[in-house]
This record gives C-alpha cells, structure tokens and sequence, in this order.
C-alpha cells in the first residue's frame, strides 16, 4: 500500500511539472497532449488500485476486530456472563498450579428448583435467576472468578484465602442474600442455592481433583438443600460405605432379606381399616435392621432403585391378593417415575396376579414435581387411565402445592404430619387443614391426615374435615398377617387398659 501510495504521488508531481513547462513554453507543442493524457491515466489507475486497497485493509480489520469479538464472546456464557466451563477449568488449573503456598477455595454453587421454575414461569424467568445468582457473587464475593460449568450449576474460585470457615461463612452470607425476595420478570420470588466447598492446598493441590472434591461436597449438601458444606475426609468414607451399601443391597434383593410391613388407615370412625400403606424392611445378617431411610437413598443414587421398586410392586400385588377387601398404598420414588415403561409395567403386574387396578394405590410426594417432564406426565396418565389411585403425599411440605391440584386429579391427598402435629397448638396450621379439605370436597377428593399419634389430634383432624387417618394411634407398621388381624379398635383397647 505505502508502494502505491508513493507511486501516486510521484505521478502527481510529474503532472505539476509538465503543466508547468506547458506554462512556460519549454515543452514542445506536440509532446503536450499525449504526456498529459498518459500522466492523467496512470494518474486515475493509481488512485483506483489505492481505493480497493483501502477497502480490502479496511475489510481484512474488520475481520480481525470480528474474530476477536467472537472468541472474547465464547469465553462468556451469554445468559449471565460468567465464564465458559472450559475457560474457567483453564483459569483453575492455571492458578492451583501456581499458588505456591496461598490458599484457594474452589466453591460449586447450584441453583435449587430451576425446571421447576422454568416450567412455572417460563424459561426466559429462570435465566434471569441464573444472571441474578452471578450479579449477587459478584456483589458478595467481588474478587471471585465465576464460570457457568452447566445449566444450574456455577463455580467460583477465592484466591488467598485466610481460613476454610472464613470461606463458609462468605458463602453462607451469599446463599442469605440469595434468599431474599426479589423481582425476577415482574414477579416477587425468593430463589434457592446449594453449595459444596474444597480447598487447595489443603484438601488437594490437583485442580481435578479439587472440582471432584467440591463436588461431593454438594452432592452431600444437596440432601437437605440450600446449605453449604466444606469437603472432610469422612465424605469419602461415606462415599466408600454407600458404595459397600449398594453392593450389599443388591445381593439382598436376590437374597431374600427385604420384607414389607403394613401400616393400617382407617375410616371417619377411627375404627374400620380400609388400606393399608407398605413399607419397605431390610433385615441385614450383620447390621440388623436398616432403615429404609438410609438405603433407599443409596438405591436411587443408582439404578438399584429399579430393582428394588420392582420388588416391592411385585410384593404388595401378591400381598394384596391374600387380603381381598383393602387398597394397599406403595410410595413410587421420583426416579421411578422417570422410568419409560414404568406404568406398563405396573399394569402388567397387575394383569399377572389377576387384582383389579382399583385396589392398588400409588403415593408420589410434591418433590416429584421439582424435576416433573413428559415421561412422568405419561407414566401418570398411563397409571390413571389403568385404574390405579393416585395420592399426593406429603401435601404442604413441597413446592407450590396447589398449582399441582389445579393440573392433576389425585384421588387423595396426604396432610403432612407436621400440620397434623402442630394443629392444637397453631390456628394457623388447622386453618391451613380446614382451608385444604374445603378445597379437596370442591375437587371431589378425599383427604388423609397422617402422623395421627394422638387422640386430640384424632378428633381436630376429623373436625377439620378428613375422612381418612393414619398414625400410631391407629397401629405400627408391621407384618400384614398381625396387622390384619389387630383391628384398629382391638389396637386402641390394648393401650386403654395398657395392655
């Protein structure tokens, strides 16, 4: 470009200067027209080649300047402006490698309930949450890098940390700030985190690993949900005895050490059975009795759940053919329902054993809703059309209770036992129980208080306006040949006389 440049210029003043001998009557006459048209050419081809050159220059740095925006723009998750899961693994690496001495903290943060959110509101309400969630660690946590790893999931890295409490309690004070109310696409909401903490050097000085460790730390966390919790050594002990656990469960399963005790429900009059709910066991040689608590968590941690439900199905219908004239209820797990062929197959089981669909009950808690898509909807229309009840458990103790009863048919609903346990003591619990069987009498469902553990609670839920009860009062969970044949009565006589 500069050649061409030159070359112009001295094309112009050769021009000026045989003008000028023109002027002054030095150049003869014939040469005048043919050197001035040669010099006016190259003259007009010279700034045509400079003007293409200008704009092939201008175009190639518009290129260039393109190409830089789009890489800074791949290294920034477009939705809430944190970095791209692998730019931040990079910028991870980079400084745990370097860091000598200093300490880091490397904290995964994960936002509670988003499908939840995004079928509610909408999808452009739940990407506002996530931006909402990076705009408050930047405000919190203001020397931290932030990297979107995945959908919910967020990762900060703190460097030159004084202590691991010091780190708990910011992200604690983060997690508060979170919770507060805020306006999220003209709606007021509270959003929700969990939070799994490592520390380098001190839990590791490898970066992958110190993103596993964090990563149990949440795993962890998440059981109870919106808490933090720092990784320890015992997590991976309790992460080797899950894993002895599961091994375990399996082989009790072909091993025959599972059970199901029955816990009886009874009528409005406190007396007459009419179900009975099932109720896992698992009676170790060694360890004794498990509680179904701690093992069915570990089942659904992996597809032993599957088995395991299957059992119990299979258990309960073959049960529930002895015993002719009562419903039995089995709790179905979120992940069993996650399952494609799980309504074929519970309709399939009950064709084998010859007991008709109305006599089997089916309870999911309002947590099944949190992550609730096609597959679940399927299963539960397929189970509905088949004839099998629905009960909703564990009603108020979930998550926007009744959106829930506006789109699904539930054939009872289950009143949480902390509203049947607080009910003498707090007008605004039995006003809640009041207010929900006044509601389920509208939507032609019945409704059940469970936790029943007294008499006083007995008579309130009954005046409340539920026509079913279960609870100690009425009878422990136990074998089905001893439950059937201790009627709720007979039960309630043996405690009157202390018998």
């Amino acid at each position: 470009m500069s050649l061409l440049v030159g070359a112009l210029a001295a094309s112009c003043l050769a021009i000026a200067l045989a003008l000028m001998f023109v002027r002054l009557g030095t150049l003869p006459a014939s040469w005048q027209p043919g050197l001035l048209a040669g010099l006016v050419s190259e003259t007009l081809l010279l700034l045509l080649i400079v003007a293409i050159g200008f704009l092939l220059m201008r175009k190639s740095l518009a290129l260039m300047q393109g190409e830089e925006t789009a890489e800074s723009t791949a290294r920034v998750d477009p939705v809430t402006l944190a970095l791209t899961r692998g730019d931040f693994l990079d910028e991870l690496r980079r400084r745990v490698q370097t860091s000598g001495d200093r300490r880091h903290a490397y904290v995964m943060v994960d936002l509670d309930h988003l499908k939840a959110l995004n079928d509610t509101f909408g999808h452009p309400a739940g990407d506002e949450a996530l931006a909402q969630l990076v705009r408050i660690c930047r405000e919190e946590l203001p020397g931290a890098v932030i990297g979107r790893l995945g959908g919910d999931e967020f990762a900060l890295l703190l460097t030159d940390c004084s202590s691991r409490g010091e780190v708990v309690q910011a992200v604690k004070a983060l997690l508060d700030r979170l919770r507060q109310p805020v306006q999220i696409n003209g709606r007021t909401m509270r959003l929700s985190a969990t939070a799994g903490i490592a520390m380098a050097p001190d839990d590791t000085h490898i970066a992958l690993e110190l993103v596993n460790l964090a990563d149990l730390a949440l795993y962890k966390a998440k059981q109870a949900r919106g808490t933090v919790l720092s990784y320890n050594a015992r997590m991976l002990v309790d992460d080797r005895y899950t894993r002895l656990l599961t091994r375990e469960l399996r082989a009790a399963i072909y091993l025959n050490q599972l059970d199901m005790h029955y816990q009886p429900i009874v009528a409005a009059d406190g007396e007459e059975q009419t179900a009975f709910e099932a109720l896992i066991r698992w009676h170790h040689p060694l360890r004794g009795t498990i509680p179904p608590a701690e093992f069915i968590s570990v089942a659904e941690q992996s597809t032993l759940i599957e088995e395991v439900g299957e059992w119990v199905i299979r258990r309960v219908i073959r049960d529930a053919v002895r015993y002719g004239e009562y419903q039995f209820g089995i709790n179905v797990s979120a992940v069993q329902l996650k399952q494609p062929g799980f309504a074929a197959f519970v309709a399939g089981e009950l064709a084998a054993a010859g007991l008709p669909a109305s006599r089997l009950v089916l309870e999911i808690t309002e947590t099944v809703f949190l992550d609730f898509g096609s597959v679940e909807r399927a299963n539960l229309d397929g189970l509905r059309e088949a004839g099998v009840m629905i009960v909703l458990d564990d009603f108020g103790s979930g998550f926007a209770s009744l959106q829930y009863l506006r789109k699904f048919h539930f054939d009872c609903l289950k009143i949480d036992k902390s509203y049947v346990h607080a009910a003498g003591s707090s007008d605004v619990d039995m006003t809640f129980v009041t207010t929900i069987t006044e509601l389920a009498r509208a939507l032609g469902t019945r409704v059940l208080a469970e936790g029943v553990e007294t008499e006083e609670q007995y008579l309130l839920m009954k005046a409340a306006g539920c026509q079913r009860f279960q609870g100690y009062y009425f009878g422990r969970p136990a074998a089905l040949p001893d439950v059937v044949a201790s009627p709720a009565s007979l039960a309630r006589e043996r405690r009157a006389i202390g018998g």
